[in-house]
C-alpha cells in the first residue's frame, strides 16, 4: 500500500502485512542526509531515495543453529553406536587383536588413577607461575588423597571435667567431676534417641545417636534441656548436672558405644 503523507514532497512506503524497520531503512539508504532540508525541515522529493524492499528478505542464519545442532547430534549418535558395536564385538570374538583390546578396556575400567603422577605432571608442566600474584604463591605442597569421609567436630561433654573413675573400673563408661549444676553439652552431632525420667539416685539419662553407628550416653543429669528426636550439634547444651551438697562435686556418667560395643571414651573424646 502507498500512503500519501505530503502531496508535494514525500511518500511513505508501507507493506500491509509487515512494517519496515526504520534502522534497516536508514542503514541501507546510500545517502540519508542528502534528502533533509535544513531550511524547510522536510524531505526533498528530488533527493528522496527509495529504501530497498526487505519484505521478502530472510535472515541467512535463520534456522542454521538448529540444523547444525541436529546434524552434530546425529553424528555423535552414529559414532557412539559404532564404538559400542566395536566393544561388543571385541568381547564376543577371541582373536589376537580382540584379546589385546579386551585387556586394555579391562585395565581402564579396573585400575585406579595415579593421582600422584598426575600431580607431578601438573607441577612439571605449569611450574613457574607468576609468584607476584597472590593466588600463584610458590608453595610447593605434595598432593593429598581424599578418603571421601566428612570429619565432624568432637568436643568434651563436660568442659574442664576431672576424670574420677576410668573405663577400666566401670567397664562401660567413665565418670567426670564438675561443678554443681554445671552445663553438659553433646559430644558430637546427632539425634536424641532416648531420654529417661529423673531418678533421685541416678538422675536423668540421655542417649544420642551419631554417625558411623556411634551412640553417646550422658547419665546422672539433674536437668535435661532436650527432647527425644531433637537434632543437636557438637557443643550444644543438652542438660545440667545434679545439684551438689556442700563442697562435693557433681558427677557425670559418660559412655560411648560403637557398633553396640562399649569402648573407652578417652580414646575418642578429647577429655582432659
Amino acid at each position: 500500500m502507498r500512503k500519501k503523507v505530503n502531496e508535494e514532497h514525500v511518500y511513505v512506503l508501507a507493506d500491509e502485512t509487515e512494517e519496515l524497520d526504520p534502522e534497516v531503512v536508514w542503514k541501507t539508504n546510500p545517502n540519508p542526509w542528502a534528502s533533509w532540508s535544513d531550511d524547510k525541515g522536510f524531505m526533498d522529493n528530488k533527493n528522496f531515495v527509495k529504501p530497498p524492499d526487505l519484505t521478502n528478505k530472510k535472515d541467512p542464519n535463520f534456522g542454521k543453529n538448529k540444523h547444525s545442532f541436529r546434524k552434530e547430534l546425529k553424528w555423535k549418535l552414529v559414532i557412539a553406536i559404532m564404538l559400542f558395536g566395536a566393544v561388543w564385538a571385541m568381547f564376543h570374538y577371541d582373536t589376537s587383536y580382540t584379546l589385546k583390546g579386551q585387556a586394555l578396556v579391562k585395565e581402564a575400567l579396573s585400575d585406579e588413577i595415579d593421582f600422584a603422577a598426575a600431580a607431578a605432571w601438573y607441577k612439571d608442566t605449569f611450574a613457574g607461575a607468576p609468584s607476584f600474584i597472590p593466588i600463584f604463591k610458590d608453595n610447593s605442597e605434595s598432593a593429598i588423597g581424599a578418603d571421601g569421609t566428612v570429619k565432624l567436630p568432637i568436643v568434651a561433654p563436660l568442659e574442664g571435667g576431672s576424670l574420677v573413675r576410668t573405663f577400666a573400673e566401670l567397664l562401660n563408661g567413665i565418670e567426670l567431676a564438675g561443678g554443681s549444676e554445671e552445663q553438659v553439652v553433646a559430644a558430637e552431632t546427632g539425634r536424641v534417641l532416648l531420654l529417661t525420667d529423673k531418678d533421685d539416685n541416678k538422675g536423668t539419662t540421655i542417649l544420642i545417636q551419631h554417625a558411623n553407628q556411634r551412640v553417646t550416653v550422658y547419665g546422672l543429669l539433674g536437668k535435661a534441656e532436650v527432647s527425644v528426636n531433637d537434632w543437636v550439634e557438637a557443643g550444644d547444651p543438652i542438660g545440667r548436672l545434679l545439684k551438689a551438697e556442700g563442697s562435693q562435686p557433681s558427677l557425670l556418667y559418660f559412655a560411648v558405644k560403637q557398633n553396640d560395643q562399649y569402648i573407652d571414651p578417652v580414646g575418642v573424646i578429647p577429655i582432659d
